[in-house]
């Protein structure tokens, strides 16, 4: 979510702070501000906070390299649980103190097949509670409480172009920074506690001793953290307070044998000209701001256990508010676009269902509107249909009609034989008639004509008598259809 970062950086002459704003894709340094310490000092850093955080505001804070004891080493493993359970215990035996007197975090600087190399930190509990209740008497909780020196490398990512190796210093007014990187991974980190040397002291042109012994300094630490000499014209950044880079410059490049470059005359990434010459001397306050919004930043934080930052689980609840009336909105849309959808579809079915309608009124007139005119229709194309079977569907052969059985059984009848018929009844299977004839042989005559057409297989004669009218003989005939013999002759 977008957020607004002021990082602090709080020294013994002087305020300083950072401020970032981040969107959802990018962040943007909005502005440095710096303040000197003169009077009560803890008035002043309530004000100044005051003066430039807003409600809401991510805190970040520092804590000088003075107060923080840190080592680099490794380890020849790499699961993180098992490194949180070993670090503490690497660095007890660096400092006089128990496990339980101080707090510690560590960042991951490497990790390879053979382990991890990690710089550990520590600070004493008594100085990190004294801190977090200064902060609190301003009304400030910070997220985070890391420690100057590591989180000023984080400036080195407005860098464009950075070599595979190469030193960086960052010149401020009671200490240097000095870190060597090889392969782009920081090898090493130390702090050179220095008293600045203003220009005005310099005198026909020599550097005062002062600073022939800074770059002494700062020549063997390099040296010790690279464990070899020097590669000549080393590329070395430069950052931090703007008099003594310019004084240092110059001594720098002959002492170093170094290619100085310095990062007030860098186009930095993501800054325009007038904040990238501000920014080296807010190095601090800038690589902790930046360690929020830049990949892969360094620092570590000392707010674990019973200092964490409670603030962040409020942040959680309020990121998942969010999410929950994001999740809501978004049903109320889906639900939405199914109900028009809905009523679309529901718009086709009623002029289907119009057309249905005048299709069955043209088809059945004298039916009338009914609730289910496809049932309707479809029950009556089952009568229409079984009619047509049993007129022309249900054949004796493959080649015959009705209209042939009805035409071969009139033939069949001798033309000196009177039959009148006065039933008539044909299915799939046989032929029923019910007839009156002159005498009991032209029932004989009858049944035998009809055997003789082929289209029956069986031929039956039942309940032949008198005709209670006095007309002749009533009888009954029922003829089987025969559907495996053509008949003889037969015609279409």
């Amino acid at each position: 979510m977008p957020q607004r970062i002021l990082s602090l950086e709080i020294d013994d002459a002087e305020l300083k702070a950072t401020v970032v704003q981040t969107s959802f894709r990018d962040y943007k340094v909005t502005g440095f501000f710096r303040e000197p310490l003169n009077g009560d000092a803890e008035v002043q850093l309530k004000r100044f906070v005051e003066q430039h955080a807003e409600a809401g505001d991510t805190i970040l804070t520092a804590l000088s390299g003075d107060r923080v004891t840190w080592r680099t080493f490794f380890l020849p493993f790499r699961d993180q649980k098992k490194l949180a359970q070993t670090v503490p215990f690497e660095l007890e035996s660096s400092v006089p103190f128990g496990l339980d007197e101080v707090v510690v975090d560590f960042q991951v600087l490497q990790r390879d097949r053979a382990g991890t190399t990690v710089l550990a930190a520590l600070v004493q509990r008594e100085d990190l509670e004294r801190h977090l209740e200064r902060m609190q008497r301003i009304g400030a909780d910070p997220k985070v409480v890391d420690v100057s020196p590591l989180a000023t490398l984080n400036t080195l990512s407005l860098v464009p172009d950075l070599p595979p190796s190469f030193a960086f210093l960052d010149c401020g007014p009671r200490s240097i920074t000095v870190a060597l990187y090889r392969e782009r991974a920081l090898v090493g980190l130390r702090t050179l506690a220095r008293t600045a040397v203003p220009a005005a002291e310099q005198t026909n042109g020599a550097t005062p001793p002062p600073l022939d012994e800074m770059v002494s300094d700062v020549r063997w630490t390099l040296l010790a953290l690279n464990g070899a000499p020097l590669d000549d014209d080393l590329i070395c950044y430069v950052a931090g307070d703007a008099a003594l880079v310019a004084l240092a410059e110059p001594a720098l490049a002959q002492g170093l044998h170094a290619d100085v470059r310095r990062l007030d005359r860098l186009k930095l990434r993501n800054l325009s000209a007038e904040l990238g010459a501000q920014a080296t001397g807010f190095s601090p306050s800038l690589g902790l701001a930046l360690r929020e919004v830049t990949p892969a930043a360094l620092g570590v934080n000392f707010r674990r256990g019973e200092f964490t930052f409670q603030r962040g689980e409020q942040e959680v609840r309020r990121a998942l508010r969010t999410v929950a009336i994001l999740g809501l909105v978004v049903l109320v849309l889906t639900v939405f676009d199914m109900f028009v959808k809905h009523q679309q579809l529901q718009g086709q079915v009623d002029a289907l269902d119009v057309q249905i309608q005048r299709i069955f009124a043209d088809t059945l007139p004298a039916v009338g509107r009914v609730p289910n005119p496809k049932g309707v229709l479809t029950e009556e194309a089952e009568l229409l249909r079984q009619r047509v079977d049993i007129v022309s569907d249900v054949v004796p052969v493959s080649t015959s009609t009705s209209i042939d059985v009805l035409r071969a059984a009139a033939s069949a009848v001798p033309t000196r034989v009177r039959v009148d018929c006065e039933d008539y009844a044909m299915d799939p299977n046989e032929v029923r008639l019910r007839c009156n004839t002159d005498t009991y042989e032209s029932v004989d005559q009858i049944r035998d004509g009809l055997a003789q057409t082929g289209f029956f297989s069986e031929v039956d004669v039942k309940d032949a008598k008198k005709s209670a009218k006095g007309t002749g003989i009533d009888f009954r005939i029922v003829m089987r259809l025969n559907k495996d013999v053509r008949p003889a002759g037969g015609q279409r």
